[in-house]
């Protein structure tokens, strides 16, 4: 949580803004049998980190999981419908309803434009919300995030949020082996240094 609680720091800085109130966190990678876990865990590093900026800095936080290994695909029932070669569902199609889970606050979204095959949707759960956003407010909100991918002038299948953090963190490994000199990784073992004018900038998209 080093890093969050740095891009605390920096970001009303760099656009001239107050401190965020409120801070919307897409997380991927979590299986549901680890929500409890990494909803305890990450939630109490994220508060610790807003304390160290400053011990009256309370935002209020949402935490989203985005899950995408999963085997559920939509048709269209209306062949008018249907999109593309593929004949996929419409970008933006939303399913809150009959096959999402009675306990929890769950939907799935179809956010990008299927090109090859049968288009996944994206599973999400809110499992914390300080923020008190309704179905249909969470819902547009992370099928705008879809459209703001700077690799891609379409929209992508889960927020643009996530695809950074892999991006930012493959950079990562790569610095930790070159620092570590680990064998094997076909690049030679050198200190980065990171120039001044990018240091605080999203270099690694």
């Amino acid at each position: 949580m080093k890093c969050f609680s740095i891009c605390l720091i920096l970001m009303p800085n760099k656009i001239k803004i107050d401190i965020q109130k409120k801070i919307v966190f897409y997380r991927d990678g979590v299986s549901e049998g680890q929500f409890s876990l990494v909803l305890r865990h990450e939630i109490n590093k994220m508060r610790e980190a807003c304390m160290k900026i400053n011990p009256a800095y309370k935002p209020g936080i949402t935490f989203v999981v985005v899950q995408k290994r999963h085997h559920t695909r939509f048709f269209p029932v209306n062949p008018k419908d249907e999109i593309g070669k593929s004949r996929n569902v419409p970008p933006g199609t939303v399913v809150d309803k009959d096959i999402v889970t009675k306990d929890m606050f769950d939907f799935f979204l179809c956010s990008h434009m299927g090109i090859q095959g049968t288009s996944r949707p994206c599973r999400y759960f809110l499992l914390h919300d300080d923020n008190q956003f309704t179905m249909n407010q969470l819902q547009i909100l992370s099928h705008y995030l879809c459209h703001v991918y700077a690799r891609c002038p379409r929209s992508v299948s889960y927020p643009a949020s996530a695809y950074y953090s892999h991006l930012a963190a493959f950079r990562g490994r790569d610095y930790i082996r070159r620092a570590l000199n680990v064998p094997n990784v076909g690049i030679a073992s050198q200190k980065i240094e990171i120039h001044p004018n990018i240091k605080n900038r999203m270099f690694f998209v």
